[in-house]
């Protein structure tokens, strides 16, 4: 047997409410309980290992500032941030972990991915697969049109960085033939 609850609005419409069902508000709690400290957790995580990284690269002095002294700053920052959010969130500001986490979780392991593809096949493959990946799935693209702009964008991202700007890479499979002769 249910127990339902009528209760007229302003409007003279009736609306009822199962109150014999208390799965549903816990099950809800409950989820935005572990998105709360599994969000905690990871810029935590995040933010321990950037100071780790930082510190491997040097910090240099105060007249002369090493590589990792601005990743150190931003991972301090990180983690005093991580810090506020420990203390002041409160559960209504996250949802339960559904559909939407399992996406955000692919795209993060996408980015890890590309980091590994990054250094065996260069930037230009690498960059090609991420945005096929994240315009099907995010942009609900077609794959032809999908295809096309990867493609488009990850050789314009690529002459952007390796020739206008010189930002040295690795050798990239795709495009270090073909741009050798600049």
């Amino acid at each position: 047997m249910t127990d339902v609850v009528r209760t007229e609005h302003d409007t003279g419409t009736l609306t009822e409410h199962n109150t014999s069902d208390p799965v549903q508000p816990l099950e809800g709690i409950r989820g935005r309980g572990i998105a709360r400290w599994a969000a905690v957790a990871v810029l935590a995580a995040v933010g321990v290992g950037a100071i780790v990284l930082s510190i491997g690269y040097g910090l240099g002095t105060g007249t002369r500032p090493g590589p990792g002294l601005w990743p150190f700053v931003g991972a301090v920052l990180m983690l005093g941030a991580t810090a506020v959010v420990a203390i002041t969130d409160t559960l209504e500001d996250y949802e339960p972990w559904g559909t939407e986490s399992v996406r955000t979780l692919i795209a993060i392991a996408s980015l890890v991915v590309f980091a590994v593809l990054f250094t065996l096949l260069g930037f230009t493959v690498s960059a090609i697969l991420l945005m096929l990946l994240w315009l099907r799935m995010f942009g609900q693209m077609r794959w032809l049109q999908g295809g096309l702009l990867a493609v488009g964008g990850g050789i314009a991202l690529f002459m952007l960085f390796d020739v206008v700007l010189g930002v040295p890479m690795p050798r990239d499979l795709l495009m270090t033939p073909l741009t050798s002769w600049m």
